[in-house]
């Protein structure tokens, strides 16, 4: 691939149209093959914020959406939607550094209400994938390993969710089934450790 071909950002977000989340998720279901879901997504995306390392725009999106997405002119459906996710990226390193919101992660829901966090992790963990050596000597620091299986416990695509349910103990599994309430301080905690491999300065 030629160096001189870049991702473009809309040069004025008040320019570019953007997707909704319901209009989102449902251009994201009509990809061949399918994309990933809005949650998995989410998860995805917020995994490269919290990266130790910086990934630029055009090595993280070409694994979820391909060329056609990637390298849109502006003002197509498929630049429309780009632009759409990478806004959610840049919603995600904004509140965690110190927005005037709390960062909320997208999780599934059963129609009763509950919260399913399988489809975050594992698209978190797909993120942590892309730069997973220079992930590797933090998941093993303590402070650090022992918050991430409160993401990481849902993951099925480490190992199958029945073998991971096998190993789970009662209090074990209790205590996942409320970990998506801890998510967002795992995530805002990972951005602040991290930010001095990435050489960013947490106000």
């Amino acid at each position: 691939m030629s160096n001189s071909r870049r991702f473009k950002r809309a040069i004025k977000p008040g320019k570019s149209r953007l997707l909704t989340r319901q209009r989102l998720e449902d251009w994201l279901a009509e990809r061949v093959p399918p994309a990933p879901n809005l949650s998995m997504l989410d998860g995805y995306l917020a995994a490269l914020v919290v990266s130790p390392n910086f990934m630029p725009p055009e090595e993280w999106l070409l694994p979820i959406v391909g060329e056609d997405v990637c390298w849109a002119v502006t003002g197509t459906p498929e630049a429309i939607a780009r632009d759409s996710i990478f806004a959610r990226y840049t919603e995600i390193g904004a509140t965690l550094s110190g927005g005037p919101r709390r960062y909320a992660p997208v999780f599934m829901r059963t129609d009763d209400g509950e919260v399913l966090l399988e489809d975050f992790a594992n698209g978190f963990y797909s993120g942590m994938r892309l730069a997973i050596d220079d992930w590797k000597p933090f998941i093993s620091d303590r402070d650090i390993g022992m918050p991430l299986v409160a993401i990481l416990g849902h993951c099925t695509t480490i190992a199958p969710e029945d073998a991971l349910n096998e190993v789970k103990t009662p209090e074990a599994q209790a205590a996942l089934a409320e970990s998506w309430e801890v998510v967002p301080e795992v995530v805002d905690m990972l951005h602040e450790m991290l930010a001095g491999r990435r050489n960013i300065k947490i106000i």
